[in-house]
């Protein structure tokens, strides 16, 4: 009889492991629930190697930088992922104030903003004008969106979001069960 339940535990225990191992720690990029869909964006700003730039630009080195920033003067975190380097589909942008002097996780910042952007209307950049893209801002009028930063290690830094996004079309649309994982390159 002892021999049966050492097997059964064994498989619980594996389950509850293999479980965990899929929400801690979050996977680089961004991960979460949106419009019913669990979606995952890991990939940075990257210029077309075939087409033609625009002379004074950004280079490839630069647009990588812009991807995960921390701007230690300003205190401020930008990130942005999308699900292709090149052609993307999909983005997302995430800014935040963030103190790495703090010490205590998690860290809610007093100011953040996202925008989740479909690159079919009006193409890969990433614009306040956009009106059928979904964005949300945390501040002292408004509470959209929660960001909340678990912890910042060796410029790596790991949170949680989520929130109620609106576009400027006027729908609103919940995102869920958001988290990211950056290494972020530090500017002044």
């Amino acid at each position: 009889m002892p021999r049966l339940f050492v097997p059964i535990g064994l498989l619980l225990l594996c389950c509850a492991f293999s479980f965990s191992a899929h929400v801690w720690p979050p996977p680089d990029g961004f991960t979460f629930v949106f419009k019913k869909q669990n979606i995952r964006l890991t990939q940075r700003m990257k210029l077309h190697p075939s087409k033609m730039r625009q002379k004074g630009g950004l280079t490839d080195a630069q647009l990588d930088t812009l991807s995960h920033v921390l701007y230690t003067s300003r205190q401020y975190v930008e990130i942005v992922r999308q699900d292709a380097p090149y052609n993307p589909r999909l983005g997302l942008a995430l800014a935040f104030e963030f103190d790495e002097t703090n010490g205590e996780y998690p860290y809610t910042p007093a100011y953040a903003v996202m925008q989740l952007k479909d690159f079919g209307w009006g193409g890969v950049e990433f614009s306040t004008v956009d009106t059928l893209n979904y964005t949300g801002v945390s501040n002292n009028v408004s509470d959209d969106i929660f960001i909340e930063v678990d912890t910042f290690y060796r410029d790596t830094i790991v949170g949680r979001f989520s929130g109620l996004l609106l576009s400027g079309a006027g729908a609103m649309m919940p995102i869920d069960s958001g988290h990211f994982k950056v290494r972020l390159y530090r500017r002044p």
